[in-house]
């Protein structure tokens, strides 16, 4: 029986391991003893503790994930209650990063918050949160996001990142300790987006903001089952690259699914027929209009 793990205060009775291998039990049917082992000594690195970034940390925790970073410059209001995992009455107003760290905790007492950072990333905080750590999940949606690619290029470690529809979503997992990931049609598509070649790496910390506010998209509608679902598919995407279990969907193919038509999809990225494809070309084609 669960009762007889606490003490009469309600304070834990178990070992590290015991707690780790009974929160494991499941798992373990399907995942072998050093697939779990490896699972849970990997860094996780998340950046974003939104709507999709909160499902990846609860879920991670829950793999006996045992050191995390977090990144997150923004604190729970009203508009999030609607798909943020950990926004409730009780945390409007408060950091993410705490609130997500504190659930992590609250899944596994044993789990090590190695570092919080709760502001924007930059050229410096960016080196601090990757360096050392062995997987990134990426869920900011600013434009500085690119700062996350170009320091997990850096540092050779693999990059699962997505953004979302209302009913669908886009996942891609970069993985930096293969291949740069980055062909000439992305460098094309960046420069026409931008207007010239960005030297992220030489932005200091209030031009990074000027950049974001300049290239920010609106305010976008958000429904909880797709973002809980990306979130998903990204933690499904980091066992697999870390047990070699299973069909990983590696750059340039990335995966597209939209719930509203039950649709699921691999798609390359440099692919002529890829209908993304054909819509950028569509789009750069009426701003140069323009």
């Amino acid at each position: 029986m669960m009762t007889e793990q606490y003490n009469e205060k309600g304070s834990l009775m178990l070992t590290e391991n015991e707690y780790i291998d009974a929160m494991l039990d499941r798992s373990a049917l399907v995942f072998s003893k050093d697939e779990l082992d490896k699972i849970g000594q990997t860094v996780f690195s998340i950046s974003g503790l939104g709507g999709v970034g909160a499902i990846t940390a609860e879920l991670a925790a829950r793999w006996g994930v045992k050191k995390f970073r977090l990144l997150d410059m923004d604190c729970y209001d009203h508009s999030n209650m609607n798909r943020q995992l950990f926004a409730t009455s009780k945390t409007l107003g408060r950091p993410k990063v705490e609130v997500a760290a504190e659930r992590i905790k609250e899944i596994n007492p044993y789990a090590e918050i190695e570092l919080i950072i709760n502001e924007r990333v930059n050229n410096n905080n960016v080196h601090a949160f990757l360096d050392g750590a062995d997987i990134l999940i990426q869920n900011a949606d600013f434009p500085s996001h690119k700062l996350f690619n170009m320091a997990a290029r850096y540092y050779k470690i693999p990059l699962i990142k997505g953004y979302c529809t209302p009913f669908g979503a886009h996942v891609v997992t970069y993985d930096y300790s293969l291949s740069d990931c980055e062909g000439v049609l992305d460098k094309f598509w960046t420069y026409s987006k931008f207007g010239r070649k960005m030297a992220y790496e030489k932005l200091d910390e209030q031009e990074i903001v000027e950049f974001d506010e300049k290239y920010v998209h609106g305010t976008a509608p958000s429904l909880n089952f797709t973002t809980n679902l990306v979130g998903c598919l990204k933690v499904n995407q980091a066992i697999k690259i870390l047990t070699g279990k299973g069909k990983c969907i590696r750059y340039p193919k990335y995966l597209v699914f939209d719930t509203y038509n039950f649709k699921l999809k691999i798609r390359n990225t440099y692919s002529p027929l890829n209908p993304d494809n054909i819509k950028r070309v569509i789009n750069l084609l009426k701003t140069r209009i323009k």
